[in-house]
């Protein structure tokens, strides 16, 4: 672990544009992606907080264009912000801190890259939905983030993931897994491969409304999971949402389908008891409500007439995700025995059967959100 007195740390940390002295430099939070450390500065008595993050490029390949993403929506986010009045936008959301060359990010010796944020200390972040007034605020969350960036042009971003979110590119992945996979793990999953097969249409219907254009290219987050949207500690309102590596062009429904497909699921994705996995309609009634109320302006019909049909796609695709990797031999996700990605499909591929009953309802929900009687 770096402390505050480490040459190299205290290196890194005398390089970004910083009132004060920094006092104090540990490991911070249980993120598993990059290196994150909470820096507090005595500020002439005043005590300051940032926090100091290394880009993992085993997991981001190109850390330079995910920083590049993650500059152009923070500011643009920021820039917003202060036309709305807020004077110091780095309170309530992620602002990245220049280095003294005013560059938003520094490359070390290695060629590792690193940034530095403000620390925001009137928010808390949750790993599982509280209640059905947390949900709402969920919803508000995601749906406010994208109506900051919703005037931000999807060209000027990179992709950073490519093939991210399109279900066809998992579908064939999955088919291949049955060609080339592990034998006894083939033979095993006839039930899981016959649910794949009678819900293949599924994977299509999003790519194919991007195809035809008649849905447009946004900026999107794609990782919108409960423990991203901060809560302000105060009024435990949506105050914004973190952790922006992942934003990148998208389409809104891989944000909406993937919120509600997580945050909506009270036993998780490793829910131990199958008879127990359905989506909670009072969780994604209040999500839903929270989430038009911020989106809906900007939203096209399409858009939003898409919506429900979202939640199933995004459910079928991350079930076929784990069961193409348990077919492999678990090359990708990381187990913790045997036989977990098979019961990680089986979770979704109940959840999406519980999604599917309830679609009607969705439906509704969110026509009457959309446009309230």
């Amino acid at each position: 672990m770096f402390t505050a007195n480490d040459p190299f740390l205290t290196s890194l940390i005398s390089q970004f544009a910083l009132p004060g002295i920094c006092q104090k430099a540990e490991r911070f939070g249980r993120g598993l992606i990059n290196d994150t450390y909470l820096c507090e500065f005595d500020d002439r008595g005043n005590a300051r907080k940032y926090i100091l993050q290394r880009v993992n490029a085993s997991v981001f390949t190109r850390p330079d264009q995910v920083m590049e993403n993650v500059a152009i929506v923070t500011g643009h986010i920021v820039k917003k912000l202060r036309a709305e009045g807020i004077a110091d936008p780095s309170l309530v959301t992620p602002s990245l801190v220049p280095t003294k060359n005013s560059a938003l990010y520094l490359c070390d010796d290695t060629g590792a890259y690193w940034r530095m944020f403000n620390f925001i200390e009137s928010g808390t972040v949750f790993d599982t939905v509280v209640d059905v007034k947390h949900a709402y605020e969920i919803g508000c969350g995601l749906g406010r983030f994208q109506s900051l960036v919703s005037d931000l042009s999807s060209d000027l971003l990179h992709d950073t993931l490519p093939g991210f979110h399109l279900t066809p590119r998992y579908l064939k992945e999955f088919d291949d897994a049955l060609k080339a996979g592990v034998q006894y793990r083939i033979a095993g999953t006839v039930a899981e491969q016959a649910f794949v097969e009678r819900h293949r249409q599924l994977a299509p219907v999003l790519t194919d409304l991007i195809g035809s254009k008649k849905i447009p290219l946004r900026v999107v987050h794609n990782d919108p999971k409960v423990n991203n949207v901060m809560i302000h500690n105060g009024t435990r309102e949506a105050l914004c949402m973190i952790d922006l590596d992942t934003v990148k062009p998208g389409i809104v429904h891989f944000d909406f389908g993937d919120c509600v497909r997580s945050a909506a699921n009270p036993m998780g994705e490793d829910a131990t008891d199958l008879d127990t996995v359905k989506i909670d309609l009072a969780l994604v009634e209040a999500i839903t409500s929270g989430y038009l109320r911020e989106a809906g302006a900007f939203l096209t019909r399409m858009e939003t007439t898409a919506l429900p049909l979202s939640v199933q796609v995004i459910t079928f695709e991350l079930g076929i995700r784990f069961l193409a990797d348990y077919l492999k031999g678990d090359t990708y996700f990381r187990i913790d025995y045997p036989d977990h990605n098979l019961h990680r499909a089986r979770v979704q591929f109940k959840l999406l059967e519980s999604i599917e009953a309830s679609q009607e309802r969705l439906a509704s929900l969110v026509a009457q959100c959309a446009h309230p009687l």
